[in-house]
């Protein structure tokens, strides 16, 4: 009897024993789904802050590239030596938590879009304007494809092949069924003129089938809205490589920086020596890109929103090339050089071992003397001047020719040249976390903050010998509403497109 009441006991106290247990696993089970629940939704919330402190940081730095245009005191003529153009210092600038913590500084890329070819000259003006237009995008397809002549064939004063690396990997087989120049532009021209329909609404989106390369036809009466309609175009939308440029294999890139690198410190914290081995080494891989055998997208070197002239102080090598046939790379690379401060510092340096400073000009000192003004494009004459005026030494008489470009030739092309660019990208970045959130916004510039010109002083480009026009005038403030600040900038900034993005 007493055996089995023990044994009955020990029994109870054994099922007890894996209630308990079974309660405590229950328990770890629900504790740990309640522990995900709390992370995860700890997590979510920081990727909110942080999304929100990245949106405030790209907003704060789209405002501060639109005030850098804004206040260009010299807007007669525009170019990559201007402030606008040069990398942006957060120095002084004070944003962050409140427990001290300051994020990765915003990056911010202003470009101008008057470097680039517009498309709808292929509809717009003369005809002859029109045809003129035709040429010079089927010569752009030519170089971005790196089929132009000009790209193939030894340079005299390089002493080797222009497009540096194997040529022939470049051009794989498929090659032979893209549509050439010719054809690529007379379908643009039809799908620019064409207009919607009824049946357009009807008509969906589809790689599939035999029929319509395209897919989709035009579903707005204007000539293009975006340059993605490229890809809606025949022939375009087959040719990826000639639109998007060719995908870089892992071990064939131009100029790389290693992965394990770590990112280069902010620029008001570099020193002169690090600012110009920063500048030079991107003049280096800007000029190994143009070098490069493999295709370029054709994209970057378009635009919609410009009046068709090409700014000779931005527009690269290959907008410059496609202007005239007779257009060699050295006249060209001339060009480029003598144009942009950074490549004649870094010239000067590598003459004279010194090192330039980034210091502001003296007082009186003239601020840009490496960029074109509208008088220096007025004629052969003034151009062979300007250009050769960096190779001159000092005290020596500019050149009054340049070698390889005739007056014939740069006749032809003069009327594309302007110096003042009028609509700009802006594509601010900021980084927050695990989270960037990018803006890109386009602005036309009007407007100017200089005073009207004196009689005998150069006018706007484009005209001559005519005075500018008088900038307009600030209100006078309030009586005792004067707060010592200067006047606001009569420069004005319209925005044509915006769009944000996060990742």
């Amino acid at each position: 009897m007493v055996q089995r009441r023990s044994l009955a006991r020990r029994r109870r106290r054994g099922f007890a024993l894996l209630v308990v247990l079974i309660l405590i696993v229950m328990l770890a089970v629900l504790v740990y789904g309640l522990q995900s629940d709390v992370q995860r939704e700890a997590g979510v919330s920081g990727n909110v802050r942080d999304d929100l402190r990245a949106a405030y940081l790209a907003e704060m730095a789209l405002v501060r590239a639109g005030a850098m245009l804004r206040l260009d005191k010299y807007s007669d003529y525009d170019s990559l030596n201007e402030e606008w153009a040069k990398t942006y210092s957060w120095e002084g600038e004070r944003f962050g938590t409140a427990d001290g913590e300051r994020p990765r500084d915003p990056s911010v890329l202003v470009v101008d879009e008057d470097r680039k070819f517009n498309l709808l000259l292929l509809v717009r003006g003369s005809e002859e304007q029109q045809k003129q237009a035709a040429e010079v995008l089927k010569r752009l397809i030519e170089i971005c494809r790196r089929t132009d002549k000009r790209l193939l064939e030894n340079s005299e004063r390089l002493g080797e092949p222009i497009l540096v690396g194997d040529v022939r990997r470049s051009r794989s087989v498929g090659d032979a069924s893209e549509a050439n120049p010719d054809t690529l532009v007379r379908n643009l021209i039809k799908y620019l003129k064409e207009r919607v329909t009824e049946e357009s609404d009807e008509l969906e989106f589809t790689a599939e089938g035999e029929g319509d390369v395209r897919g989709m036809k035009k579903q707005t009466p204007f000539e293009m809205l975006t340059l993605g309609e490229l890809m809606q175009v025949e022939g375009w939308a087959t040719d990826q490589k000639l639109v998007y440029g060719g995908v870089r294999k892992a071990n064939e890139p131009i100029e790389r920086r290693n992965d394990n690198d770590e990112p280069p410190p902010p620029w008001h914290e570099m020193t002169e020596e690090e600012r110009f081995e920063s500048t030079r080494s991107a003049l280096e891989a800007d000029d190994m890109r143009s070098r490069d055998p493999n295709p370029m997208g054709i994209i970057h070197f378009l635009t919609l929103y410009t009046v068709g002239r090409i700014n000779v102080n931005t527009a690269p090598r290959e907008i410059l090339m496609a202007l005239d046939p007779d257009l060699t790379w050295d006249v060209v690379d001339l060009i480029v050089t003598a144009r942009q401060q950074d490549r004649v510092d870094a010239k000067k340096a590598e003459e004279t071992g010194e090192i330039p400073t980034t210091q502001p000009p003296a007082e009186g000192e003239e601020e840009d003397k490496a960029s074109f003004r509208a008088g220096d494009i007025a004629n052969y004459a003034a151009f062979a001047q300007r250009v050769n005026n960096q190779q001159a030494g000092e005290g020596e008489q500019p050149a009054p020719t340049i070698e390889g470009l005739s007056e014939e030739v740069f006749n032809r092309f003069r009327p594309w040249l302007t110096v003042r660019s009028t609509v700009y990208t802006v594509e601010a970045a900021a980084t927050v976390g695990k989270v960037t959130h990018k803006i890109r916004a386009v602005y036309r510039r009007t407007g100017t903050n200089q005073a009207p010109a004196q009689p005998g002083q150069p006018g706007q480009p484009g005209q001559p010998g005519q005075p500018a026009p008088p900038a307009p005038a600030q209100p006078a403030p309030a009586e005792g509403e004067g707060d010592g600040l200067p006047p606001q900038p009569a420069i004005k900034l319209t925005l044509l497109f915006r769009d944000v993005s996060t990742s």
